[in-house]
C-alpha cells in the first residue's frame, strides 16, 4: 500500500483512476484511507470512481463512520461532495449513523446530513427532521422541512404548520409551505397560513400551497392574489383557484362561479388579461377556463389566442359559446383586420357555434387569399348549411389547396341532404371529368345521393383509386343489389380495389356471397384474405370456425393474428386448441398474442408449454407467459415462476417475475 500510495501521487489523471479501479475487491479496512485520499481528488473521475469502489465494498458501521468525519471538511467541497454521495448510495447502511450525527454541533455538517437523509428517503428519519424543525441555522431547519415534504408523511403537517406560526425567517417559510403544498389533503386552510399572504416575499410559495390544500374557503384570498403587483404570484394564485375549482364538488363548484362571476367588467380582467402566456400551458389553460366562467368580453382577444392553439381551442370554443352573440359580433367586427391565422379561427368559431349571424363572414372567406381560411370557410358553410354558397364553393374543387379540395367535398356531402339537385349535377360533372381525383371526389358525392347506379358505373373506372372509393361509397349505402358489382371488384387487378370490395361485401350483408368470400380466402394479398376471413364472420358466423380452418395452415403475421382473434370470438374448445397450437410458431408476437387469448379464456392450456416459453428467446414471450402463469391456482404458478426467475437475466423480466409472485403471496 505504501508503493501504491507513492504511486498514486502521478500527474496522469487516468493512472489515479485505474489505481482506485484496481481496490475492487481488496479489503476496505486495507485500501480506505488511499479511497478516502482520492475522494479529495482534483479530479471527478478520480472521485467518483473512490466513491463507486467503496460502497460497492460493502463497508462496515465503523467505515460508514469515518466516511462521515469527511463532512466535517471545510476546505475541500470535492470531499465533502463526494462523502455525501457515498453516504447517500449506502443508503439503509447510513441510517444509524446519520441519525447520530444530526445534532452535531457543525451547522453545515448537520445540513450535509439532513441533505443525506433526504436522498435515502427513509421514514426512519422522519423523528430526526421533525427536532431540526427548530435547529437555530436557518438552512438547516429549511432542509429539515423540505426533506420532510419528500418523504410523503402526512403525520407532520401540523408540525409544519406550527413552525411556520414560529420561525419567520422567509427562507424557512418558503420550504414549509412547499413541504405543506405536498403532504396536505383538501381541507379548511389554518390561519397561521393564511395570513402569510401579507408577506409579498411568501405570498407565490403560499398561492402554490394553497392549489394543493385548500378548499373554497380560500377562493377569496386567491381573488385578492390575482390583482397583485408581482406578476409570478398573481400567476401562482390563479393556477391555485383554478385547480381548487377543478377538484371541487358541484355545490362548492357553483359557489367559486357565483363569486367569479362578480369580476366581470370589474379591474381585475385586465390583470387576468395581462399574464396569459401559451407557453405556459398550465397558465393558459387555467386563464381560459376562468374567463369562461367570468364571462367578460374584455376577453375575446385571448379566447381568439386560445382558439387558434391546439391544447386550449376546445376550452376557448366552449368560452365563446358562452359569450353568446355580443362576444362572437364584437369577434368579427375584428376580421378584416386579422391575420390569417385569426381569419381561420373565427371562421372555425362560426362553424362550431352555428352562428348564421356569420354567413357573411364565411362568404367572403370563401375567396380568401390564405387557403386556411378557404378551408376554414368550406367547413363553416357546410356546418351553417349555406346552399346560396354552393356555386362559390363548387368552384373551389380545383383550388391548389389539398386541404381545401377536401374541405370542399365534405361540404358538398352535407349541403347534399338540404339540395340535392345542385350536387347531383356537380357530382354527375365530376364523374365524366379527365382527373382522377375528380372522379374519385364524384364517388363520394353519389355516396352521400345515394346514387347507387352511378357508383356501380365507377366500380369499372380506369384509376385503382376511383375504383376502391367507389366499391367503398357502396358499402356505404348498403345496398343488396350492389353485390354483383362487388363480385366484380373482389376480383380486381388492384389488391387494395380487392380489400374494399372484401370489406364492403361484409357491411352489405348479404349471404349470397359467402361463397364468393371463401374463395377470395385463396388470394394471393394476405389484406385482401383478412378482409374476406371477417366479412364472412360477420356475414356467415357459423361458418368462420371452417374459413378460419382454411387459411390457418399456410397463415403468418397479420393473417395468422387475424384467425387467432376470431378463434377466441369462437371461444370452443376447437378454436382454443387451434390458439394452443400457436404457442409453437416462430413469430414472437403471434406466440405472445396467442398467450393472452388463452389468459383470459384457457389458462390450463398454457402448463404443457410454460416451462419452454418463461425461457424463451424472446423477453416479451417470457413477460406474456409469466402473466398467463400467474392467472394459474397460487401453487402451480408460484412453482413454474420461482422457477423461471433463478434463470432470468433480464432486469425487465425479473422485475415483472417477482411483482406477480408478490401478488400470489
Amino acid at each position: 500500500m505504501h508503493d501504491i500510495s507513492h504511486k498514486f501521487q502521478s500527474a496522469d489523471e487516468e493512472s489515479r483512476r485505474r489505481i482506485i479501479q484496481d481496490f475492487r475487491g481488496r479489503p476496505l479496512q486495507e485500501t480506505c484511507p488511499l479511497l478516502f485520499r482520492a475522494m479529495a481528488d482534483e479530479s471527478w473521475r478520480v472521485r467518483k470512481e473512490a466513491v463507486e469502489v467503496f460502497v460497492s465494498s460493502d463497508p462496515a458501521k465503523n467505515m460508514v463512520d469515518d466516511l462521515l468525519e469527511l463532512l466535517r471538511c471545510e476546505d475541500n467541497a470535492g470531499l465533502r461532495n463526494s462523502a455525501a454521495e457515498a453516504v447517500a448510495r449506502l443508503g439503509a447502511k447510513a441510517v444509524t449513523p446519520l441519525i447520530a450525527l444530526a445534532h452535531d454541533a457543525d451547522a453545515d455538517v448537520r445540513k450535509f446530513v439532513l441533505d443525506a437523509m433526504g436522498s435515502i428517503n427513509s421514514l426512519d428519519f422522519v423523528q430526526p427532521l421533525l427536532s431540526a424543525l427548530t435547529d437555530a441555522d436557518v438552512n438547516v431547519a429549511a432542509a429539515a422541512a423540505e426533506h420532510l415534504g419528500n418523504l410523503g408523511d402526512a403525520r407532520v403537517v401540523p408540525d409544519l404548520i406550527k413552525a411556520v406560526a414560529t420561525n419567520e425567517n422567509d427562507l424557512f417559510r418558503f420550504s414549509a409551505l412547499a413541504a405543506i403544498g405536498k403532504l396536505a389533503v383538501p381541507a379548511s386552510v389554518p390561519q397561521e397560513i393564511k395570513q402569510l399572504a401579507g408577506k409579498e416575499a411568501l405570498r407565490k410559495a403560499l398561492y402554490e400551497c394553497l392549489g394543493s390544500i385548500g378548499d373554497d374557503s380560500v377562493i377569496s384570498l386567491l381573488i385578492e392574489g390575482m390583482g397583485v403587483r408581482q406578476k409570478s404570484s398573481r400567476n401562482a394564485a390563479i393556477i391555485a383557484l383554478f385547480r381548487i375549482y377543478s377538484r371541487s364538488g358541484t355545490e362548492s363548484r357553483q359557489a367559486i362561479e357565483s363569486v367569479l362571476r362578480t369580476l366581470k367588467d370589474g379591474v381585475i380582467i385586465p390583470l387576468i388579461i395581462a399574464s396569459f402566456d401559451p407557453g405556459d400551458p398550465v397558465l393558459a389553460e387555467a386563464i381560459v377556463s376562468l374567463l369562461d366562467i367570468i364571462g367578460d368580453n374584455r376577453s375575446i382577444e385571448i379566447l381568439l389566442q386560445a382558439l387558434m392553439n391546439e391544447r386550449l381551442s376546445s376550452l376557448a370554443l366552449k368560452a365563446f359559446k358562452h359569450l353568446g352573440p355580443d362576444g362572437i359580433n364584437s369577434l368579427i367586427c375584428t376580421f378584416g383586420n386579422s391575420d390569417a391565422a385569426a381569419r381561420s379561427a373565427i371562421c372555425t368559431l362560426i362553424g362550431e357555434c352555428s352562428y348564421r349571424n356569420g354567413r357573411v363572414v364565411i362568404c367572403g372567406a370563401l375567396s380568401d387569399q390564405s387557403s386556411h381560411v378557404r378551408k376554414s370557410a368550406v367547413s363553416a358553410a357546410g356546418q351553417l348549411g349555406l346552399t346560396e354558397c354552393i356555386p362559390e364553393i363548387i368552384r373551389l374543387i380545383d383550388d391548389p389547396d389539398h386541404d381545401v379540395r377536401n374541405s370542399v367535398i365534405a361540404c358538398l356531402r352535407v349541403l347534399a341532404l338540404i339540395d340535392r339537385s345542385v350536387i347531383q349535377a356537380t357530382a354527375c360533372q365530376l364523374g365524366s371529368s379527365d382527373t382522377p381525383e375528380q372522379r374519385r371526389n364524384a364517388a363520394i358525392l353519389l355516396a352521400a345521393l345515394g346514387d347507387g347506379d352511378r357508383l356501380s358505373l365507377l366500380v369499372k373506372d380506369e384509376n385503382a383509386r376511383v375504383r376502391q372509393t367507389a366499391v367503398s361509397s357502396i358499402g356505404k349505402l348498403h345496398l343488396a343489389m350492389s353485390s354483383g358489382t362487388l363480385l366484380m371488384a373482389l376480383v380486381d387487378e388492384d389488391p387494395d380495389v380487392r380489400i374494399a370490395a372484401a370489406e364492403t361485401l361484409g357491411e352489405v350483408g348479404d349471404s349470397s356471397v359467402v361463397t364468393a368470400l371463401t374463395h377470395a380466402l385463396n388470394d394471393e394479398d394476405a389484406w385482401v384474405q383478412c378482409a374476406a376471413l371477417n366479412s364472412l364472420a360477420r356475414i356467415y358466423p357459423e361458418g368462420a370456425l371452417d374459413a378460419v380452418q382454411t387459411v390457418l395452415p399456410g397463415a403468418k403475421g397479420l393473417l395468422l393474428i387475424t384467425c387467432l382473434k376470431l378463434l377466441e370470438l369462437q371461444g370452443t374448445d376447437l378454436a382454443l386448441e387451434l390458439v394452443e397450437q400457436a404457442l409453437d410458431n416462430n413469430d414472437e408476437e403471434v406466440v405472445a398474442f396467442a398467450l393472452s387469448i388463452l389468459s383470459r379464456h384457457a389458462a390450463d392450456r398454457i402448463i404443457p408449454h410454460a416451462e419452454r416459453l418463461l425461457s424463451h428467446s424472446n423477453w416479451d414471450v417470457r413477460i406474456a407467459c409469466a402473466r398467463t402463469v400467474a392467472t394459474l391456482p397460487r401453487v402451480q404458478s408460484a412453482k413454474l415462476l420461482m422457477h423461471a426467475l433463478e434463470h432470468e437475466s433480464n432486469s425487465l423480466v425479473r422485475l415483472q417475475i417477482e411483482s406477480l409472485l408478490k401478488g400470489l403471496a
